[in-house]
């Protein structure tokens, strides 16, 4: 099939070709604590697949350590757990520690494990028509010539980098363009991952792309931080260009390395007999199971909230346009309701 329009590209795209995933799943479960409802970070899963990139190879055989950590073993009686923003942050550290020489890391943080794609190649409500995508290099043009003080046309066979930094302009206006927003630091994308999360069992995620720092890289894409898109800048930002994705790419014959941090919901393992010797576990195994794993998740991304507004990473500090910080603080403030927690503790393996 020849890719001359995006819609060509979208009826090819499957992520698992794309890229190669290593997978690391935070297992959390719920507890309560005095009838407070909580969470509990229950182990750290390191996938067993059969990796492609070496990359991935050499990083998954040192990254089973971390299921040994003891995250499961954190009780005391006033039910100290691991935090699973610190879980988070281990992980992190550990990937930028062992990551081969000629490499550095960025981020992308999105509030449900499904597929990643550029919005222009999603469908249904929050997406576009097949005629948008088999239209998009007319409309684009369009908006340039009525509109040439904003943005300019760059044919995809001219500039990449020139047609990218005009994209990155449509896309901060919210039109749905070929690129993914990542960015250089892992708490800015935690917080989007958090940020956006609307509850309904959706398990958010974190993912690391592996980026050569020569520049050899077949989908990222730096941008020139322009005067009027602020947020670039703000947020670390650089983006995954999907105008580069060739049918080599779409085919699976060059895999990207990523890992892939998920918060998954699991049963709690605890029989009943150590349930009852554990004075905030009496109810554990009781109610709707979609309702305690809804209850764990938002229970967890508050946490995660909490713990970057500590280290004074908000929201609101991310959009520096007017409309857009205006748009922050009415949902900041929205009147939600939230689920009644206690505090959280991180304790040493001592």
């Amino acid at each position: 099939m020849k890719l001359n329009n995006y819609q060509s590209k979208n009826e090819l795209y499957i992520a698992d070709r794309v890229f190669d995933t290593l997978s690391i799943d935070l297992c959390l479960t719920n507890t309560e604590f005095d009838d407070h409802l909580n969470y509990l970070l229950q182990e750290i899963r390191v996938d067993a697949l059969k990796h492609e990139k070496e990359v991935l190879i050499k990083l998954q055989e040192q990254l089973k350590q971390l299921e040994s950590l003891g995250v499961d073993k954190q009780y005391s009686a006033d039910h100290a757990s691991w935090s699973v923003f610190y879980a988070f942050k281990e992980i992190i550290d550990q990937i930028n520690e062992k990551k081969p020489n000629g490499y550095k890391t960025v981020y992308r943080g999105q509030p449900g494990n499904w597929e990643l794609r550029p919005t222009l190649f999603r469908s249904g409500e929050q997406g576009y028509s097949d005629e948008f995508r088999r239209n998009y290099e007319h409309i684009y043009k369009s908006i340039a010539q009525r509109f040439p003080e904003s943005v300019s046309y760059y044919a995809i066979e001219s500039d990449l980098d020139k047609r990218a930094e005009n994209l990155a302009e449509l896309q901060h206006y919210g039109l749905g363009t070929p690129l993914v927003d990542v960015s250089a630091n892992p708490f800015i994308s935690l917080l989007f991952m958090v940020d956006g999360y609307s509850g309904g069992g959706n398990e958010p995620q974190l993912d690391i792309f592996f980026v050569r720092e020569n520049g050899g890289n077949s989908l990222y894409q730096e941008v020139t931080k322009q005067a009027q898109n602020k947020r670039i800048s703000v947020q670390k930002g650089a983006f995954l260009n999907f105008d580069k994705l060739n049918l080599d790419g779409l085919s699976g014959e060059k895999k990207i390395p990523r890992v892939c941090l998920r918060l998954k919901f699991v049963d709690n393992t605890f029989d009943k007999d150590s349930v009852e010797d554990l004075p905030d576990m009496s109810n554990a195994n009781e109610g709707n199971r979609e309702e305690k794993k809804g209850n764990t998740l938002v229970l967890a991304v508050n946490d995660i909230k909490e713990k970057l507004n500590s280290y004074y990473y908000r929201s609101e500090d991310l959009y520096p346009d007017f409309y857009m910080y205006l748009s922050v603080l009415k949902n900041k403030y929205a009147d939600v309701g939230e689920i009644k927690t206690s505090k959280w503790y991180q304790l040493s393996n001592d």
